[in-house]
């Protein structure tokens, strides 16, 4: 049986490439909501709170749909 070896420096990488690319869209989210002209300042509030309390599915959801709708 063949097992391969995978040293901790490699999950360590691999984790740190996550988090960043994780942080990239959560940031990307908020700038493009502070930066949004045609949204109004109580709907950059709601949305500023919803990528805060659950980042990932928040800022995604916020790319997909979000972005292109008029409040």
């Amino acid at each position: 049986m063949l097992v391969a070896q995978v040293e901790s420096s490699q999950i360590a990488i691999v984790i740190i490439i996550a988090a960043v690319l994780w942080l990239a869209l959560i940031l990307a989210a908020l700038f493009h909501i502070s930066r949004n002209t045609t949204m109004g300042f109580t709907v950059k509030v709601l949305w500023f709170i919803i990528i805060l309390f659950a980042p990932f599915l928040g800022s995604i959801i916020y790319l997909v749909w979000g972005k292109n709708k008029r409040f």
